[in-house]
């Protein structure tokens, strides 16, 4: 590009002290064929930084940039994956891999889930963070913390590491059932509803989860805010197969007992009955956490 700027320079030296027409004519051929060749690929362009529906920031940089070149490798990253866990691990180990790139953060825009989230976060340099796009790091750290702000109730009843608090109730068959008697394998709570749209999206993929672990995996749905009716009536629309019980607020109920303010919410427990963590999300950043944390020590 250098060497392109240099040339065009010489040419329009060489234009300047020329009176000959034919060499005058070709000359300013020459530099026609720069203009579109060398100048048309370095000019600034405007990146709209969108987060959802939700402008943050608009970035201009140079086409010759290194950083247009970051934020250029990394939407290839994601180019052709319609598969959100493999975007989100595509995504995170991106990120990773590279902690001083503008490219990281901007390639954060397509990522959800809190874990995902505070991995990535973790990860990024000072450099990436006060870098072109620190309005989009300063948004989703803003975003994550509020988060946790608004579950400090639940984070204070479920501690990590803490033996998961137990619970007797009926299940959806009137069989007595408690988290006690789930002891030799991961038990995964379910605090959904039939009335909560997040929750009913998230059962596709929370069904493929469950077939993929279900030899040492045990999913426990606990219903919500529901009546009976409703309750049995989503379950059976919805074909899902893990064990299901219904909380009742006034005499057993174990959303209060685990201090849960928002739907869905999932409670990973271990074999041995201790939390090992919990999330308020969509279930396939849990999945991704089951596979980086579980499986691959199995």
């Amino acid at each position: 590009m250098a060497m392109g700027r240099w040339a065009a320079k010489l040419l329009h030296s060489e234009l300047s002290e020329t009176n000959n027409t034919a060499m005058r004519t070709k000359i300013i051929f020459l530099l026609a064929i720069f203009a579109t060749t060398v100048y048309a690929q370095d000019p600034d362009t405007t990146f709209v930084v969108n987060y959802g529906y939700e402008v943050i920031d608009t970035v201009t940089i140079s086409k010759s940039s290194e950083a247009f070149r970051q934020l250029q490798e990394a939407e290839k990253v994601v180019q052709g994956i319609t598969d959100d866990k493999e975007k989100h691990r595509a995504i995170v180990d991106y990120v990773v891999t590279h902690p001083d790139s503008d490219g990281s953060v901007y390639l954060m825009r397509h990522l959800s889930g809190v874990i995902n989230f505070r991995k990535c976060l973790s990860a990024l340099s000072e450099q990436a963070k006060s870098g072109i796009m620190k309005r989009l790091y300063d948004f989703i750290e803003a975003g994550i913390a509020e988060q946790d702000k608004y579950l400090e109730k639940t984070a204070e009843a479920i501690n990590i590491g803490n033996e998961a608090m137990d619970f007797q109730t009926y299940d959806i068959n009137d069989n007595p059932l408690s988290l006690s008697s789930l002891r030799g394998k991961y038990v995964m709570l379910d605090f959904w509803g039939s009335w909560c749209g997040a929750c009913i999206r998230s059962f596709p993929h929370l069904k493929e989860f469950y077939e993929q672990h279900r030899d040492h995996l045990e999913i426990l749905g606990i219903s919500c805010h529901d009546t009976a009716e409703k309750w049995k009536a989503a379950v059976k629309r919805h074909e899902l197969p893990w064990l299901h019980v219904i909380n009742n607020e006034d005499k057993n109920d174990i959303a209060a007992l685990y201090g849960i303010q928002a739907f869905p919410t999932y409670v990973l427990i271990a074999p041995d009955g201790k939390i090992l963590q919990w999330m308020s999300d969509d279930p396939d950043t849990f999945d991704l956490y089951f596979d980086d944390n579980i499986i691959t020590k199995e």
